[in-house]
């Protein structure tokens, strides 16, 4: 009866023993962390602005805030998020994110400063020109976040069309009389285009054909122009003519207009102030000599305002 007894007792160890090896081998099989293993989402993004910074004479600033929604119980770290800015596919600046990571379950802001050296304007200045008084702001930007066991990018773009129009108000062909003095002049036509354009200055080269209407030839000695973007006087002098227009005939005139690209960096800034706005207004003048006295008259007198739209708001 023992001897059974101890069998039995043998057995239901075993089959125990057996049981609980079975119960391990299967828990082997399960995460020991789920945090460790689990795939976090996505973020969403919900909005992306920008708009304009602190505006110096020195530096421009643009600031780009990104709204996102984290569906994940944990935060998300940025590993980077960089804003560059070009002009023409010139390279004005760059800048980054001033947050480290986006809060759980919940929206975040990420606001990315980028910022550019006014100094690379005149440089941009150069190409707008060439480009015919046109050119294209792009803004390139890219966030990486790091979800772990993979990283997630979305682009930041943005582009915008700048056009200027200097010229206008330099061309006609609605001839215009004149009367200065003792003479009178017939403007009969004007046409203008850009001559020159190097790192420091841009030529506007304006043809006038001028008709004398008297017996008695003038002669014409300089140009006096001037042109200003909102106030500022991008181009201020004269140039020298030295063309006599013969009794009752017609000539046709080189004037040479000289802009200071210096000056482009402070334009920019009064754009900018004054809500992408800019008046431009251009005066030529002829200088003629009658009598040994010098006598100035309006050879085109324009004005016209151009407007951006620079951050698509």
């Amino acid at each position: 009866m023992t001897k059974m007894k101890l069998t039995c007792g043998l057995i239901v160890v075993l089959l125990v023993s057996v049981a609980f090896a079975g119960c391990t081998q299967k828990g082997t099989s399960l995460p020991t962390s789920t945090t460790t293993t689990q795939t976090l989402k996505k973020p969403e993004i919900k909005l992306i602005s920008h708009k304009w910074g602190e505006i110096t004479y020195s530096t421009t600033e643009i600031i780009t805030e990104v709204t996102l929604y984290n569906p994940n119980a944990v935060p998300i770290p940025i590993e980077n998020a960089l804003v560059e800015v070009y002009m023409n596919n010139i390279k004005m600046g760059e800048g980054s994110s001033t947050i480290g990571e986006i809060k759980a379950n919940s929206e975040s802001k990420i606001v990315i400063s980028t910022k550019f050296e006014n100094t690379k304007l005149p440089e941009w200045w150069v190409s707008h020109i060439k480009n015919g008084e046109t050119s294209t702001m792009r803004l390139k930007g890219i966030l990486t976040f790091d979800l772990k066991v993979t990283k997630v990018q979305f682009p930041i773009e943005l582009s915008s069309p700048i056009k200027t129009g200097i010229l206008e108000g330099l061309n006609s062909d609605t001839p215009q009389k004149v009367n200065i003095g003792p003479v009178t002049l017939t403007i009969e036509s004007i046409k203008s285009h850009w001559g020159d354009v190097v790192a420091d200055y841009a030529e506007i080269i304006t043809l006038a054909t001028i008709r004398n209407d008297n017996l008695i030839p003038v002669p014409v000695t300089k140009l006096r122009y001037l042109v200003e973007m909102n106030g500022v006087r991008i181009a201020e002098g004269s140039s020298n003519v030295a063309t006599i227009i013969q009794p009752k005939s017609d000539a046709t005139l080189t004037f040479v207009t000289k802009l200071d690209n210096r000056m482009v960096d402070d334009w920019w800034v009064s754009h900018i102030k004054n809500g992408e706005r800019t008046k431009v207004r251009v005066v030529l003048q002829p200088v003629i000599e009658v009598g040994g006295k010098e006598l100035v008259f309006t050879l085109a007198e324009g004005e016209s305002e151009f407007t951006t739209n620079l951050l698509g708001r």
